[in-house]
């Protein structure tokens, strides 16, 4: 598929899903294929791609096409992740100013760990990671804490879909060594890593619990090894755990 036929897909999924609003929250094909000027043959056939990924759904019995629960989940995420960043961001800032080092903050979405924001250090030499960027969840300090406290189901699913592929020399590639790291990682409330996702670079990471005790995000220190240590390992996740209870009673709110 060339470019320019990839941006023409592309916007026609977007006109299908932006004909959907509170006023007109279904259509029939016909209708949908009169609205847009396609046919119903090319429609259909995006209709059912988009239901396959529960972007839309149809009804059993009226068979109109409506908005799936993947938009309400996208769009859960990303409100979440905006309040957590206006809030973060400042914390992350001092963060930097505490450690010279690199801040992440990261989620967990759909199987995989999302960098939600970034605070760069001055240095020239640092971690390079982009806000959006996607990790599997079982390397890396942010990823490990993330991934500690999630429903072992929902661990045993990563781990059947994806497996525990070696991204870098320190990966964690086996089942029952993984386990007993997040278990480590909860018992001790935060995680550390030395190359397991790239060479060169540690990283320390503590959880962001929500007003109900759950973890939301991590917040965490990167940097390369030539900066790192022992000692500046404990002062790093003294200062990350000091981040994430600022950011916690944030979201808490006024009581």
């Amino acid at each position: 598929m060339s470019v320019s036929t990839s941006v023409k897909t592309v916007d026609r999924l977007v006109r299908i899903l932006d004909s959907f609003s509170a006023s007109r929250p279904s259509w029939t094909l016909t209708e949908l294929s009169e609205h847009l000027d396609l046919p119903k043959s090319t429609l259909h056939r995006f209709l059912s791609s988009l239901a396959a990924h529960g972007i839309l759904r149809q009804d059993e019995e009226s068979k109109r096409w409506q908005l799936g629960y993947r938009l309400f989940v996208w769009g859960s995420l990303a409100e979440r992740s905006t309040a957590l960043r206006d809030i973060a961001r400042p914390v992350m800032r001092d963060l930097v100013v505490q450690t010279g080092e690199t801040a992440l903050l990261t989620a967990y979405h759909a199987e995989e760990v999302v960098c939600v924001e970034k605070v760069e250090s001055s240095h020239s030499v640092r971690l390079a990671l982009d806000v959006g960027s996607r990790r599997p969840p079982h390397a890396g300090a942010s990823s490990k804490v993330l991934m500690a406290y999630l429903p072992d189901q929902e661990i045993d699913s990563i781990i059947r879909d994806h497996r525990l592929p070696k991204l870098c020399v320190n990966t964690i590639t086996d089942r029952k060594e993984l386990e007993a790291e997040l278990a480590r990682v909860r018992e001790q409330g935060y995680a550390q890593s030395v190359e397991e996702t790239d060479v060169g670079a540690w990283g320390v990471a503590t959880p962001i619990r929500d007003w109900d005790g759950q973890v939301v995000a991590a917040i965490g220190v990167a940097g390369p090894n030539s900066r790192f240590g022992e000692e500046l390992a404990e002062e790093y996740v003294f200062r990350c755990k000091e981040a994430a209870r600022r950011i916690s009673s944030a979201l808490l709110g006024p009581r």
